[in-house]
């Protein structure tokens, strides 16, 4: 009896017509956006990683003046404090910017 029904409908499906040019169109768009999709990310990886780069190179410049700031008796640069905090805070700020806006476009 299984098999009876299954007789039945592959019968059924032989009067079917299909359409295989639009299968076919959509088969061919469906790969390139599989393809955009690999190269958008691609690209996020790219400049994700750039930014990385930019944002550790930022930090560390930063981090060696506050330090250069530190030792201003050894160096002979001297910073006063109210330039020094406007440094921390806007550094702070860019970084965190940054990466807020890197995460959303990868994560969009």
């Amino acid at each position: 009896m299984h098999n009876s029904k299954l007789d039945k409908l592959l019968e059924g499906s032989k009067k079917v017509a299909v359409d295989t040019t639009k299968i076919d169109k959509d088969t061919a768009l469906t790969q390139q956006e599989v393809y955009d999709r690999v190269q958008d990310r691609y690209e996020r990886k790219k400049y994700a990683f750039r930014t990385f780069i930019f944002l550790c190179a930022f930090t560390s410049l930063v981090l060696l003046i506050i330090i250069a700031a530190g030792f201003s008796k050894l160096s002979h640069f001297e910073l006063s404090e109210a330039v020094l905090i406007a440094l921390i805070t806007s550094s702070l700020a860019t970084v965190v910017g940054i990466f807020i806006l890197v995460m959303r476009y990868l994560f969009k």
